[in-house]
């Protein structure tokens, strides 16, 4: 690996050359004759100096960007040439929207254990698209999520079937109550926030219906909606996943109404490549046979 590149990027990301020079146990006098050089070689400025910080100008920024994913390939080569000699093992970096981290991984994660206990996961939470965008930052090496996301890089490929119903508090409605669309209007709605892949199903499913909610909450995570719809604050709709509990507990009840239950595809997300790492490849199996 080129160290002008190394070199590069640590004084990108510390913003200073002293700091830079410790963490690669150099000294500052030879970081700064790195960065001339790579500034030579690439024909432009790519820093800005003053007494007090280091700033990367616009030509240094795309340099970072592209020194980065440079990096990234290279130590994923390292990898998979490494992973042809071995058993599964290493570090796996997986993200995964809000109702499959929070009510599926953990029993993947449990699995995954299980069978290939060298395997080491680092999990990621977010909604729908904050994977997709991790996914395509090199961020992380797998994706599970609700729905779909759509990239020429990024290979998809559904797992699972999930249930989405219209949920509501036990103390306000009775169990599978019909409700009509003009009712539902009437209503209160909890929703999730932006990108989130509950969030898509439940405005398809308003705007395909033509229910036009007098009152909108939006709450950023399912726990906090389930909280809300249980406490009469508003109705929801929700993956059974989340709150099969509750049910059981009747705090939360189902709603019928025509055009539910809704149906969906749980997703892996990936990069499209030739060659994948054995712990990427097993832990797809796990999903795929665990769903």
């Amino acid at each position: 690996m080129d160290q002008h590149l190394i070199v590069f990027i640590e004084v990108a990301e510390r913003k200073n050359f002293t700091r830079a020079a410790e963490a690669l146990h150099m000294t500052q006098p030879a970081i700064s004759q790195y960065i001339a050089a790579f500034e030579k070689e690439i024909g432009v400025k790519l820093i800005e100096r003053t007494n007090k910080s280091v700033e990367l100008n616009k030509a240094g920024e795309m340099v970072y960007l592209y020194a980065k994913s440079i990096v990234k390939e290279y130590e994923h080569m390292k990898s998979l040439i490494s992973d042809m000699k071995s058993e599964p093992g290493g570090e796996l970096q997986i993200g995964a929207s809000y109702t499959i981290g929070e009510y599926l991984l953990p029993k993947l994660l449990a699995k995954l254990q299980e069978q290939y206990p060298s395997i080491i996961p680092y999990i990621t939470i977010g909604n729908t698209e904050d994977i997709g965008s991790k996914l395509l930052q090199r961020d992380i090496d797998i994706g599970l999520i609700e729905g779909d996301f759509f990239h020429k890089q990024i290979h998809i490929e559904s797992f699972a079937t999930d249930v989405m119903y219209l949920i509501g508090s036990s103390e306000e409605f009775i169990s599978e109550q019909k409700i009509t669309h003009k009712e539902l209007e009437n209503q209160t709605w909890i929703i999730r926030e932006e990108g989130s892949g509950t969030r898509r199903m439940l405005e398809e499913f308003l705007k395909f219906n033509k229910i036009n909610p007098k009152r909108v909450i939006t709450l950023g995570s399912t726990q906090t909606i389930k909280e809300g719809v249980e406490s009469g604050l508003g109705i929801s709709l929700l993956s059974q996943l989340t709150f099969q509990k509750e049910l059981e507990l009747h705090r939360i009840v189902k709603l019928s109404t025509s055009g539910t239950p809704i149906k969906r595809n749980f997703s892996i997300i990936k990069y499209d490549q030739v060659f994948q790492p054995k712990t990427l490849q097993v832990f797809q199996e796990i999903v795929k046979e665990f769903a």
